[in-house]
């Protein structure tokens, strides 16, 4: 199972016992899991505080409300007060809930089909000529060196009037690989009306990234459009991804 979607299952309390003891392993030995699990803990207890905080403040301006127009309450009053102050908790407390296990959803979805996207630019071979800057592009990009791959497919770019889509494309995974999610976000979008042998994975790793930011109607355009152009990259994951969503 993902770290991550192990975390959303300990937040939720939802975990099985094989689940407790894996995740009791890993906060343990692993330093990174346990800071993502206390970082995790700490959205949850903030997210449940400023609901309190609402409520409070929501009440006390009711309070303040009836006051002034009603110094002197009767027992029915009394009684409306604490049935609205009971569905008022009712009302923020699901609502809290709901919050929460959206995000999870679309932080799973995300983590669940998000991959690295290979190297179809150019194949890295033995004897590659090391000068060429789109070889040392593509080896980089291979090897995971990301920030080298950006700074290489840049050189590259600077080199053209019009810049290439493809370049710009790997570019854009380049910095999703690093999880710089809204720079690649704002590539995709850039390139996504070129003609591409790419087009389909702009779409797609377009739509997830609207997924992690939460951005369903968003996600959902995207995916409906490579319906439309009748891909069959990712059909599979898209369909359960629209349906999740």
């Amino acid at each position: 199972m993902e770290h991550e979607e192990l975390i959303q299952k300990y937040i939720q309390d939802s975990l099985s016992e094989a689940e407790k003891t894996q995740f009791e392993a890993l906060l343990q030995d692993d330093l990174t899991f346990a800071k993502k699990v206390a970082e995790h803990e700490n959205i949850h207890k903030a997210i449940k505080a400023a609901e309190k905080q609402q409520l409070k403040s929501h009440l006390q301006q009711l309070e303040t409300t009836q006051s002034e127009q009603k110094p002197l309450r009767t027992p029915f009053q009394k009684n409306t007060r604490l049935a609205i102050a009971v569905v008022l908790l009712l009302f923020f407390g699901l609502m809290g809930n709901y919050i929460i296990q959206q995000a999870n959803v679309n932080e799973n979805l995300y983590a669940t089909y998000f991959e690295p996207y290979p190297n179809a630019l150019q194949p890295v071979t033995r004897g590659q000529n090391d000068s060429d800057l789109l070889s040392i592009a593509t080896q980089a990009y291979e090897a995971k060196n990301y920030e080298k791959a950006i700074e290489t497919f840049d050189l590259i770019q600077a080199g053209f009037d019009n810049p290439s889509t493809e370049i710009s494309f790997y570019k854009a995974m380049s910095l999703l690989n690093l999880g710089n999610e809204q720079e690649s976000l704002d590539i995709l979008r850039e390139i996504k009306h070129r003609k591409t042998r790419f087009t389909p994975q702009i779409y797609w790793y377009g739509a997830l990234i609207h997924v992690k930011f939460e951005e369903n109607e968003k996600a959902l355009k995207a995916l409906e459009y490579m319906d439309e152009i009748q891909t069959t990259f990712k059909s599979k994951q898209r369909a359960i991804i629209k349906e999740k969503l």
